[in-house]
């Protein structure tokens, strides 16, 4: 797939469409980039399916922006486990992405965003049932469309 046809806009409301619809932060990013990209969306939410809350909910790094980390990986990373050039600069590429989410939320932690947004939230719960107030109270749509954003066009 030529990635210069990619509408960066439209795939960044099509992860927060999926997280509205009941797809993990790093579901909804894996699944959206990956379709843009050509590949399988049901294959990147399994690929993602561990993700979320914070890894496996554990509340620690953001689902977004976990996803966002692999879908520049996909698009950049290198297949030679030994090739440190690409590697380098995909380290480089992946930590410039988070800190400007970092700049733009102040973490990248998902324990810490959710605190800030007035949500506390255990480690290691369930999953919430989602439903108007779950969206209402989360700012996780916009951290979703800000990292797929990232993703595309890192």
């Amino acid at each position: 797939m030529d990635e210069r046809n990619v509408n960066v806009e439209a795939v960044a409301e099509d992860a927060a469409a999926r997280f509205r619809a009941g797809a993990s932060c790093a579901q909804a990013v894996l699944s959206a980039c990956g379709a843009a990209l050509g590949r399988d969306p049901e294959e990147m939410m399994r690929l993602g399916s561990g993700l979320g809350a914070g890894m496996g909910g554990l509340r620690e790094v953001c689902g977004a922006v976990t996803g966002m980390a692999v879908v520049i990986g996909l698009r950049k990373g290198q297949a030679e486990p030994m090739e440190q050039k690409t590697k380098a600069a995909l380290y480089k590429t992946v930590a410039e992405a988070i800190g400007e989410f970092d700049a733009t939320f102040g973490t990248h932690n998902c324990k810490a965003l959710l605190q800030k947004a007035s949500i506390m939230k255990q480690a290691g719960v369930a999953p919430e049932a989602r439903s108007e107030k779950y969206y209402a109270e989360r700012p996780c749509a916009a951290f979703v469309r800000f990292c797929a954003e990232r993703a595309m066009e890192a």
